[in-house]
């Protein structure tokens, strides 16, 4: 049985559109349903459903350990899913700050877990990821279901994340009942997910919002915690997405220094008659045109990280055995995208 795909056809305002009604009706009664977000392309379920959460972990094969990021519409949304009675005073006045700076947008907050909030939600933690997304599908969605959401990206566990409605089916076409077509997702890397649990706010995963625009409101600088690494499926994670090997293409990604590096290694894996593709700036092309295939991402932090995973898919498409990318900065967005492109990487 093949998934069922409905295109949105007015995303500025979706509330009325028939699709959004069928999709509501399926998170209500236990279903999953992909729906597009301001940075990937989340698979939803009623997360206040135990059964319809733990159809979320079968479909994607996830790992039971890795938490889900919880979607609401509204800032009501978080005391559906979150105890803020167990949130200092300090904690609680970064969560307001930073929910009127950031949401809504892509900035998740792990905050006291509710008890209406099942365990397999949180891979057993006392803690809950919430987000309020800044993509108006998402957010009709949220509000017609009435309940929240909670969503990872729609994709096979620890591959590349789906930016595209396509993207979703080709990973999950007949295991899941619905996806919502909104076109690409703007972002396209995942949720900065901010750590307010604890007494001092800590970074678990770079994303959509930079370390800088957090620091300019909490008032202090953060750093992302690195955490001990986590490569099986016995200890819980606090975050999603920290698994060594992650967001991985069926090639083997390398991350080259500069442009000479990506020649220099081209040169060598032609050599071994492997094939070769390349992810390249807009100011590469030039000097890479003999590169084929290639996908040209942009040159702004902003163009990489919205087409990243697209071109990750679509080089794997083309069957290359490897693909080469040059390092970016680690400075604001940048943070993000070589989070992303190390785990992808890893061996």
């Amino acid at each position: 049985m093949h998934t069922r795909r409905f295109s949105i056809s007015n995303l500025q305002s979706p509330t009325s559109d028939p699709a959004i009604h069928e999709a509501a009706t399926v998170i209500c009664s236990g279903g999953l349903v992909a729906f597009p977000t301001e940075t990937v392309y989340g698979l939803g379920a009623n997360a206040l459903d135990p059964r319809a959460v733990a159809r979320i972990y079968e479909a994607k094969q996830r790992a039971l350990n890795d938490p889900l990021i919880v979607h609401v519409a509204d800032i009501g949304g978080v005391r559906q899913v979150a105890d803020e009675r167990r949130l200092t005073q300090q904690q609680r006045g970064h969560l307001d700050k930073l929910a009127r700076a950031f949401w809504p947008g892509p900035l998740t907050l792990v905050l006291p877990r509710s008890p209406r909030v099942p365990p397999n939600v949180s891979a057993g933690l006392n803690t809950v990821a919430v987000r309020m997304p800044d993509h108006p599908v998402a957010q009709a969605l949220i509000r017609s279901s009435g309940v929240p959401i909670a969503a990872p990206s729609a994709n096979h566990f620890g591959h590349v994340s789906p930016t595209t409605a396509q993207h979703v089916l080709d990973d999950l076409d007949g295991r899941i009942d619905l996806v919502l077509d909104g076109g690409p997702t703007r972002i396209g890397v995942e949720s900065t997910v901010l750590d307010l649990s604890n007494n001092s706010p800590r970074i678990l995963r770079p994303g959509g919002v930079t370390r800088e625009a957090l620091a300019g409101v909490i008032g202090h600088s953060l750093l992302v915690d690195q955490g001990q690494p986590i490569t099986n499926n016995q200890q819980a994670m606090p975050s999603p997405g920290l698994l060594d090997k992650h967001y991985a293409p069926r090639a083997t990604l390398i991350i080259c220094r500069d442009l000479d590096d990506l020649l220099n290694r081209q040169s060598a894996i032609a050599n071994r008659k492997l094939k070769m593709g390349a992810l390249l700036r807009e100011s590469q092309r030039e000097m890479c045109s003999h590169i084929h295939p290639q996908f040209v991402l942009g040159d702004t932090m902003t163009d990489i990280a919205r087409n990243l995973y697209a071109g990750l898919r679509a080089l794997d498409s083309a069957g290359v055995d490897v693909i080469l990318m040059t390092d970016v900065p680690r400075e604001g967005l940048g943070e993000a995208i070589a989070d992303r492109l190390g785990r992808a990487a890893a061996k």
